[in-house]
């Protein structure tokens, strides 16, 4: 299907490039630009036009033509929006009375003037004074002030000229009262989270009677009436739910005192407003923390360029180790807090199959119950208020804060983004959260429902009753990780296990695992801060062995680095081919062994005589026309064979008997 051309004008071609159009008609004669030419005869259509084809100009032009189009279809829009606006204005202005018309059309010309003469002017304060000056002297008793002039301004331009109009004794407008009916269509288009203006919403309001003959309130009479609505509706429903649960929303005030350091641990994340550098680039960092409830003591954290599962484990890691384990913790519903290892998928733990992947998770293995926040819930967790601090006390103190909105963003940041001067490099960055958090955070009172001014550390220490600890040794194993399939368990291959790690595959291998269970489905476990090593397990759990991590050689690899490869595998196969060998048996052909069988039970058996059925023979005088009376032919004795009809078989002897003649 043949895309239709589009052909541009030369006026149309300079405005798109910014140029004059005798430039456009040079360069058409000179042949830098394609354009069919069309010479008119007579009348207005006289003289040379130009077509130019779109498709012949280059890339960057045909991507102002777009803009081109979509600039003119926004003035056209304009345009019409003003002509509606203006048709409004005429209707509104035509009910208005001989003097209102006059005091707006007085006051209009005002207003003109006064942006006519401080427009001239540097200084608007100054020219809005003497602009003052000058009407109240030319105009006796007018009495003109800047907040009246500012006032009369603002309503012209919300408005319209008909709010210029002085409505003080008009009696015939007191029956344009806002009606429950008007209020209640005009309530529907502003209770919207697109936040509609008022004035918005008296349009849409008008469309909605239109033809009805109800007329109108004022705009004054309309904000009123948003004034009335109950402040709660009007954030649920033209702010997001999240704000809305935040400042309006009732919410449960829980009690800390009753419980102990490490009954519950709470964790989130949460974005420093800070820009470091990275490799050379800026990036900005995360912190992974876990948070003890009772004490507001930090006592697990991570800080990565991107939150991950594996940050998670780190910070629960290092908060197990260091202040023993919790009985409980309390997450949101993040991916980097609902995934197997830790304690399942929470909502998400069906699979698109629709089956569900059950592995040992860390959190049950060590004792620690699970439980998630309700969505968009910050209060329910009590951390968000520490990241609060953490912003306040710490991210502020860098050249390189970033502000946590565009508004707060400091000018400065630019330049330091783009010469990476000043920026904090990501491990010096870490050490410092790790300093700020251990010998500042969790050291500095608190104000908050049961620490009683006391700090995190002395708080924690107080209601430690019982202390799980996790010993050392047990550490590493009990916080590793399951690799996962579709089906949870990997397969032993050729090459032993094969995992995949940030897009790259590493092979796993150890000999035993492959001589004995290659082809079978296992789990494996790995410690992401060393993939040197993973451990297996079979489908019961069972500890089976542990798999190195298997060297992948370069095509530019020494001989000897190669030999040393191929003699590792030749001692496998070397392994397996030695299997039958290794048992401690007396080895036996199998064929001897037959027949060994064979002559034995031939000379201990001795043979079955079968027994011999007497024939019986037909006499000369059944066979007709034989050609030989001597022939004596022997037929089965059958039941019933007396009575068999034995034309056919003695013709056929006759054929065979003609034809063996033949022969011979």
């Amino acid at each position: 299907m043949s895309v239709k051309e589009t052909y541009l004008t030369v006026k149309q071609l300079a405005e798109i490039k910014g140029c004059t159009e005798r430039y456009i008609q040079s360069c058409v004669n000179k042949g830098k630009i394609i354009a069919e030419v069309t010479i008119g005869q007579v009348g207005g259509n006289a003289g040379t036009h130009y077509s130019i084809p779109l498709s012949k100009l280059d890339e960057k032009v045909q991507l102002k033509y777009k803009r081109y189009l979509k600039k003119l279809q926004k003035e056209a829009e304009k345009q019409v929006q003003e002509q509606e606006i203006e048709e409004q204005q005429r209707k509104i202005t035509a009910d208005l009375t001989e003097r209102e018309k006059e005091k707006a059309m007085f006051w209009r010309k005002l207003l003109k003037s006064w942006q006519s003469y401080r427009g001239k002017e540097a200084d608007k304060e100054k020219a809005d004074n003497e602009f003052i000056k000058v009407m109240n002297v030319q105009n006796e008793g007018m009495n003109l002030s800047r907040r009246t002039l500012y006032r009369k301004w603002n309503s012209f331009v919300m408005e319209g000229e008909a709010a210029l109009a002085d409505g003080r004794g008009k009696h015939s407008n007191h029956n344009r009262k806002m009606t429950k009916e008007i209020f209640d269509v005009f309530e529907y288009y502003y209770l919207n989270e697109n936040k509609p203006s008022i004035k918005q919403c008296m349009r849409e309001t008008e469309l909605y009677f239109e033809g009805k003959e109800m007329e109108m309130p004022c705009y004054t009479t309309f904000k009123r009436s948003v004034q009335k609505i109950p402040k709660a509706i009007k954030m649920y429903f033209r702010e997001r739910e999240k704000v809305f649960i935040d400042k309006c929303a009732p919410y449960i005030k829980r009690m800390y005192e009753d419980l102990e350091s490490n009954d519950i641990w709470v964790a989130d994340n949460h974005t420093f407003d800070v820009m470091v550098e990275k490799e050379g680039k800026p990036v900005r960092v995360y912190l992974t923390a876990f948070m003890d409830v009772r004490s507001r003591k930090m006592t697990g954290w991570c800080v990565t360029d991107a939150p991950s599962s594996d940050a998670t484990i780190y910070a629960l890691k290092k908060g197990c180790e260091k202040f023993g384990v919790p009985k409980s913790i309390y997450t949101d519903n993040g991916r980097e807090f609902l995934f197997h290892d830790l304690g399942g998928n929470g909502f998400r733990k069906k699979r698109k199959n629709g089956e569900e992947l059950k592995l040992p998770s860390i959190l049950d293995d060590l004792g620690i119950e699970f439980r998630t926040a309700l969505p968009r819930n910050a209060r329910g967790k009590g951390i968000e208020r520490a990241f609060c601090t953490v912003k306040e006390h710490f991210s502020k103190l860098f050249e390189s804060y970033t502000g946590g909105t565009i508004l707060e963003r400091p000018d400065r940041l630019k330049e330091m983004v783009k010469t990476r001067k000043g920026l904090p490099n990501i491990e010096e960055f870490i050490q410092y959260v790790d300093i700020y958090i251990e010998g500042w955070y969790n050291k500095q009172p608190h104000e908050g429902t049961g620490m009683k001014g006391k700090c995190p550390d002395e708080v924690f220490a107080e209601n430690m009753i019982t202390k799980r600890v996790l010993p050392k040794e047990k550490s590493d194993l009990m916080f590793m990780r399951y690799a996962k399939s579709n089906t949870g368990m990997l397969k032993v291959g050729k090459n032993g296990i094969t995992l995949t790690f940030y897009g790259k595959q590493l092979q796993y291998w150890n000999e035993e695992l492959w001589k004995e269970h290659f082809g079978q489905n296992v789990y494996v476990r790995y410690n992401p801060e060393d993939l040197n090593n993973v451990r297996i397990y079979d489908e019961q759990k069972r500890f089976l062995c542990i798999a190195a991590l298997k060297e992948e050689l370069s095509y530019t690899a020494s001989k000897q680095e190669v030999k040393k490869q191929q003699q590792q595998n030749k001692n496998a196969i070397k392994e397996v081919a030695n299997y039958k060998a290794k048992k401690e048996m007396e080895q036996k052909d199998a064929l001897t062994m037959l027949l060994e069988k064979a002559l034995k039970e031939e000379s201990q058996n001795k043979p079955v005589i079968p027994k011999i059925a007497q024939p019986v023979f037909y006499s000369e005088n059944q066979i007709k026309n034989t050609g030989d009376t001597t022939e004596v032919v022997a037929l089965p004795n059958v039941a019933g064979g007396e009575g068999i009809d034995w034309t056919k078989g003695i013709e056929r002897l006759k054929k065979v008997k003609e034809l063996e003649n033949n022969l011979f």
